[in-house]
């Protein structure tokens, strides 16, 4: 990806000299650098209130609350996860930030449920376990109820309606998430 970045910038700044146009790939330069710096600012503002109302939730017990709610259809999902485990309780967690859209939050405990489950399953020749692959499938495709990254996007770029696009997040997402267990599930069983 580097290189092709470096390519673009390179055309176009030989581009920009070769028609004349020199102060006008200036002043592009100049304005995308400034509309970039914005846009981080706002996404980054978004994300410290999400994470802040992540770490209340997780302090009041709403996350234990969730990961109650999920741990049964986690049972199906990944039958070998070892009832209350250390695994169980950082994948419970990691799904209830994602439930909640808080794609930042939900990291730190998703790297510590995969640390967890390489503890758990050290017998699998290098190989990620079943349950380590299912999990990446949750982490990627989760289903979130307010993708609070999207929604802050949309906003800063003046959106009237950052929320209008829920119901098509909620039908995507759980799509997404159904085929993609779907297909888990059948390559798990062929490879035994």
């Amino acid at each position: 990806m580097n290189y092709i970045f470096a390519a673009m910038i390179i055309v176009a700044s030989v581009w920009g000299i070769v028609s004349g146009n020199v102060a006008e790939v200036c002043s592009a330069i100049l304005q995308s650098g400034i509309s970039t710096a914005q846009l981080m600012m706002t996404v980054a503002g978004g994300m410290v209130l999400w994470s802040g109302i992540m770490s209340i939730a997780e302090k009041s017990g709403l996350t234990d609350i969730l990961a109650r709610m999920v741990r049964p259809l986690l049972r199906l999902i990944m039958p070998g996860l070892k009832s209350g485990s250390d695994a169980e309780k950082y994948v419970c967690m990691n799904i209830s930030a994602n439930i909640l859209g808080l794609g930042n939050a939900a990291t730190p405990p998703g790297i510590k449920a995969m640390k967890a489950m390489a503890r758990e399953y050290p017998d699998n020749g290098g190989k990620p376990s079943n349950e380590m692959a299912t999990f990446a499938l949750l982490n990627t495709a989760s289903v979130q109820l307010i993708p609070t990254t999207v929604m802050t996007l949309r906003g800063a770029a003046g959106s009237s309606d950052p929320g209008g696009i829920l119901p098509c997040v909620w039908i995507t997402s759980l799509c997404a998430l159904t085929a993609g267990l779907l297909m888990c599930g059948a390559l798990q069983r062929e490879n035994g």
